[in-house]
């Protein structure tokens, strides 16, 4: 009887030890990554994380509505992440996207847009995003902007205001030095283009708000007022591009200048590893110049899977620490891979233990 107990208790071991090993690959690489995570702030492999847990319905119902919304774009990324992270759908989505991507049924889609983003700075499409920017490219565009910003003050938009005498100097310094200012001014063009259709989330727009309010100098928005009303952009020359640098500078002071930059730079860096609907996208969903940078250096690792990201993960720019299942989870796995080293290392212990008795026995 004591034989067979401790025949009993030895097959147990054996059972609980093969059971052990056999989520050892499941397991390990989770809790890893967890550790990862939770240490070092990895907002690339947190992102993958988060996606591994997500089902081939998130992705039907995020294409679906794509689909109505006629943004073909963001069904492509959703196709190309959904092929990226091994999820099956079904093949009418492939279909579908395929006859949107003709080129009739672009042209007829995106056409009524240009009109809309040239002359408002307002657009959704893509070349209405284009038309969008490109008014602001040329001096017309933050001309506009500061002009009405003008005559409605005090009753003004700081932001829209800001962002226009930032750009206005951009504008500027772009065509005096050849082009190398250019990136920059993309990604305000875009921000300006998310402010006026609405498209900049609330929170974000409260602390550009909070930054640009006290910033701007109203002696230097009548002084720009002034020499726009005087100046001919066909004659315009380098004395002229110079004296509308200078007054640009003093329209907006170099402490929000700096803020809006910044921003500018990590739109545009989403602009490039996406698009423009990505940037604006980004801008939608970002709570705060922090987040929009977060975003914009997860943009260069998910490049065209990035709008599909967002949007089945619109709190993807948040810290991992205001992720509150996410970070349960993270901490489950964390403590499940630490459980599974310390028994890993206790069954470790009484293998050698037997082998040693083993040998004592045969010396």
């Amino acid at each position: 009887m004591r034989r067979f107990l401790r025949g009993l208790k030895r097959l147990i071991f054996l059972a609980m030890l093969a059971g052990m090993l056999s989520t050892a690959s499941t397991v390990i690489p989770r809790g890893w990554d967890a550790a990862q995570i939770l240490v070092f702030k990895d907002s690339l492999l947190l992102t993958r994380f988060r996606l591994a847990q997500l089902s081939a319905d998130d992705y039907a119902r995020q294409l679906t509505q794509a689909l109505s919304e006629q943004d073909i774009e963001l069904a492509r990324s959703l196709l190309n992440l959904a092929d990226e992270q091994g999820v099956s759908l079904a093949p009418e989505f492939h279909q579908q996207v395929a006859a949107q991507e003709t080129w009739r049924a672009t042209t007829v889609r995106n056409s009524a847009d240009i009109w809309q983003g040239m002359s408002t700075g307002r657009a959704d499409s893509g070349l209405g995003l284009a038309a969008a920017t490109i008014s602001d490219f040329t001096l017309f565009g933050d001309v506009r902007d500061v002009i009405l910003q003008s005559l409605a003050w005090p009753d003004h938009d700081p932001v829209l205001l800001a962002l226009a005498g930032t750009g206005l100097g951009l504008t500027v310094m772009t065509v005096a030095s050849g082009g190398t200012a250019a990136p920059v001014k993309v990604g305000l063009s875009l921000v300006k283009v998310a402010r006026k259709s609405g498209r900049l989330s609330k929170s974000l727009g409260r602390q550009l708000t909070r930054i640009t309010k006290n910033a701007i100098d109203p002696k230097a928005v009548s002084e720009v007022g002034a020499r726009f009303s005087k100046l001919e952009l066909k004659t315009l020359n380098r004395v002229q591009l110079d004296e509308l640098a200078s007054a640009s500078k003093r329209l907006v002071s170099s402490t929000a200048s700096k803020q809006l930059l910044k921003s500018g730079r990590g739109v545009r860096r989403i602009a490039k590893n996406s698009s423009s609907k990505g940037a604006l996208d980004a801008l939608h969903h970002a709570d705060s110049v922090q987040e929009l940078s977060r975003l914009a250096k997860l943009s260069d690792s998910l490049k065209g899977s990035f709008r599909a990201s967002l949007r089945l993960l619109p709190d993807l720019g948040k810290s991992i620490y205001k992720l509150t299942s996410t970070l349960i989870a993270l901490l489950l796995w964390l403590g499940g891979g630490l459980l599974w080293l310390g028994t890993a290392a206790w069954y470790s212990l009484r293998v050698l233990v037997w082998l040693l008795m083993g040998l004592w026995r045969l010396f």
